[in-house]
């Protein structure tokens, strides 16, 4: 410990004569700023297929969720982007990006103008590219050099730093430096982990299984505005009934209780059927404990990433409605989600109006 102190005081020391950064000042320094911790090395992530065990459950929340963003871009595999605009939507790295004014959206747009748009479909787990592979690694380093052994979201973001695309984007945005924008906000304040102890994490961290909560509820840009505000409805419907997560009938209950979109429009001319709904109350699951959250279930995640795709990839449609939403429900439902369907008096007939509704289907 002492020679921990002594090894930031001299880092710290020289930062103030020569306005480096803590990195640079302690690598000028030969390594270690002078205590002996030695210098950090690129961190192997064994023969686990996902680096689950190092990284916090945001850190991991990202890894998870670029799987669907690169699938909602029509990308058969995670590339550094996915893993950008992953961390850009909510957490450490969304409050960052925010002081520079810089959303989301504006990343997806910035991806797709830089043609990153595609036109293939695949379900279930995506794989991760060479150089998305990379910036995972990187990430752990960078919490590492940082005095942090589970890296968050801000170094996943310092592990892109060398991804042409995602960089791009991000200083086409107006930020340029983004060690600065980490360090500002989430300053150096403790020394580098040391070696040794990275390595008996490194083994540790194989056998950890996936954290809890799981992936943060996706938003993405696919979505018309009344499919999002029906989603946002799904998890106001769990917390009204206390469930500690958004399940599949939580979002049919969002879209049946909507005021706008497909779905609206064909109950708007059956009140009953939108009053019976209403009346239904979801039953939260019995092994959850009881604490209303914005996190959804595998399935609800699975229903909105990939199952509501595979709908619109079918019927040739880009853009993604509560309709889609709607029949990706009805293709999997679970029992509460049949119990709230078995409601509905007339529940055969909206689905063919609501399928007739689609864009492409319209009777005149």
């Amino acid at each position: 410990m002492t020679e921990d102190r002594k090894a930031k005081r001299a880092v710290r020391a020289r930062m103030a004569q020569t306005g480096e950064k803590y990195t640079e000042a302690r690598r000028a320094l030969g390594g270690d700023g002078g205590g002996g911790a030695g210098a950090l090395r690129p961190v192997v992530l064994g023969d686990a297929s996902d680096p689950i065990g190092w990284f916090t459950d945001q850190g991991y929340n990202v890894i998870l969720l670029a799987e669907d963003e690169a699938r909602m871009l029509g990308q058969p595999r995670v590339e550094p982007e996915h893993l950008l605009l992953a961390a850009a939507r909510a957490g450490n790295v969304e409050r960052l990006l925010a002081a520079w004014n810089i959303r989301a959206s504006a990343i997806h747009a910035a991806v797709v103008q830089l043609g990153g748009f595609g036109t293939e479909f695949v379900s279930g787990r995506l794989p991760r590219s060479t150089a998305a592979e990379s910036v995972l690694r990187q990430a752990i380093t960078a919490a590492h050099e940082r005095g942090i052994r589970s890296p968050s979201s801000e170094h996943v973001l310092l592990g892109l730093q060398e991804e042409d695309v995602a960089i791009t984007v991000l200083r086409d945005l107006g930020l340029t430096d983004v060690t600065e924008a980490v360090d500002a906000s989430y300053p150096i304040e403790r020394p580098p982990v040391p070696q040794d102890v990275v390595g008996r994490y490194a083994v540790a961290a194989r056998s950890r299984t996936a954290p809890r909560p799981g992936p943060i509820p996706p938003v993405f840009e696919r979505f018309t505005e009344e499919a999002h505000r029906a989603i946002e409805a799904g998890i106001a419907s769990a917390r009204t009934f206390d469930s500690a997560y958004v399940a599949t009938v939580h979002l049919l209950q969002g879209l049946l209780e909507g005021e706008v979109g497909v779905v609206a429009g064909v109950l708007a001319r059956r009140a009953k059927s939108r009053q019976t709904a209403s009346r239904h109350a979801p039953k939260a699951p019995a092994d959850r404990p009881s604490r209303a959250t914005g996190i959804f279930t595998d399935d609800a995640r699975r229903l909105v990433a990939e199952q509501v795709l595979t709908v619109g990839h079918r019927l040739g449609h880009s853009s993604l409605s509560t309709g889609h939403l709607f029949l990706a429900v009805l293709e999997s439902p679970d029992e509460e989600t049949l119990k709230t369907l078995q409601t509905l008096p007339d529940a055969e007939q909206i689905v063919i109006e609501v399928r007739d509704a689609l864009p492409g289907n319209e009777h005149p």
